[in-house]
């Protein structure tokens, strides 16, 4: 099983490009932060859709991002 995220990261790799520029990080962050964290990001749900809700774009973003780098620092992956 642990073969299969270095498969899966090959694969998508170009799509890697396209990840950096919607959402200002890389494909393989992405997946670091959900398989390292996936527990927590379940528990942050409620926080995460309550955030989207928030009709600004900005405060949006910057909610979505502050609730983001909180669930990373509790489950000890450095945003």
């Amino acid at each position: 099983m642990g073969w299969l995220l270095p498969l899966l990261l090959q694969i998508v790799t170009p799509a890697d490009s396209l990840m950096q520029v919607t959402l200002n990080k890389s494909l393989a962050q992405v997946i670091q932060e959900q398989i390292s964290c996936r527990r927590e990001f379940d528990e942050a749900r409620p926080g995460f859709e309550q955030a989207n809700m928030i009709e600004d774009v900005v405060a949006r973003f910057n909610a979505v991002d502050r609730l983001r780098r909180t669930v990373l620092l509790r489950c000890g992956v450095r945003p």
